[in-house]
């Protein structure tokens, strides 16, 4: 059994991606990103402009070396991750077959899975930056190597499938099922979930739907009192 745990709990020979791989999925991820990023700017343009712009950011991101934006990103923040990827996915997919029935309303559930898988990414990345920071007894990206992280993970997952019957935790597992096939981007479990860039957009979406939902409570507010 110790070792057994041993085994599961060990990030020291952790599952790595090839070289190759790795620098194949790094323009692929940043040619996605960059590519929906372009076609949210473009929102107001009719769609065939949008989808033209995108693939046109794609392309220009494909190309190797340093012509290509995603090499100078890459050497700043790495490579996307892959929630970040399905994300965008996600919603190209939905751009796609806006208008034609092809996505239902979601089905009640007293488990709003997207805010708790929110809350849970931002509570992440906290954890990564103090242990970032040499603050926290223990590394916790180091753990990410582990099978113990992924299997954690795993459970959490299905667990909030199970109670809110929502397609947010079924997008994390398809996101941890691609992890397991190829240790993209880095190996370690967390890099798969969270990268920089989401971590600061789920904070300025959480600020941003603060303060509006204080203005709105402001103006619902009598404008006397006793």
């Amino acid at each position: 059994m110790n070792d057994f745990l041993n085994t599961l709990l060990s990030s020291g020979v952790p599952l790595l991606p090839g070289a190759t791989v790795m620098r194949v999925a790094l323009y692929l991820a940043w040619a996605v990103v960059l590519g929906c990023a372009a076609m949210g700017v473009a929102g107001r343009w009719s769609r065939r402009h949008q989808w033209a712009l995108g693939a046109l950011v794609m392309a220009w991101t494909l190309i190797p070396g340093s012509a290509s934006p995603a090499h100078w990103l890459g050497l700043a923040f790495q490579t996307p991750s892959l929630t970040s990827v399905g994300i965008c996915l996600v919603w190209c997919s939905n751009r796609a077959w806006q208008g034609a029935g092809f996505a239902g309303p979601p089905a009640a559930s007293r488990f709003d899975a997207p805010k708790i898988l929110g809350a849970a990414a931002v509570v992440l990345g906290w954890v990564l930056l103090l242990d970032t920071l040499a603050w926290l007894p223990v590394s916790v990206y180091a753990w990410g190597f582990s099978s113990a992280a992924l299997g954690a993970v795993a459970v959490l997952l299905t667990l909030l499938w199970v109670l809110s019957g929502s397609d947010g935790p079924v997008l994390m597992l398809g996101v941890l099922a691609l992890f397991v096939l190829t240790r993209l981007p880095t190996g370690n479990v967390w890099d798969a979930l969270l990268d920089p860039w989401l971590w600061g957009g789920l904070q300025a979406g959480w600020l941003i739907g603060a303060v509006r939902r204080r203005r709105m409570a402001s103006r619902s507010s009598p404008a006397t009192r006793a």
